[in-house]
């Protein structure tokens, strides 16, 4: 399925947002996820459907000190 993932075209085999972050080599724990500019809550990563088109935005979490 085509995604829009960070403003590019990528081709992935996920079809839920949980499946989607394995695939990425994603820890679920250490990413914030835009579905369609709606934000996705880290409970529901593995009850959110994707669709083909979908436009998703994913922030990686870096820690510093």
């Amino acid at each position: 399925m085509k995604l829009i993932l960070n403003g590019k075209e990528k081709e992935v085999k996920a079809n839920i947002v949980s499946d989607l972050l394995k695939e990425l080599n994603l820890n679920n724990d250490m990413v914030a996820v835009e579905l369609n500019k709606e934000i996705v809550h880290r409970q529901n990563f593995d009850k959110v459907k994707l669709n083909s088109n979908d436009k998703l935005e994913i922030v990686t979490v870096a820690g510093g000190g």
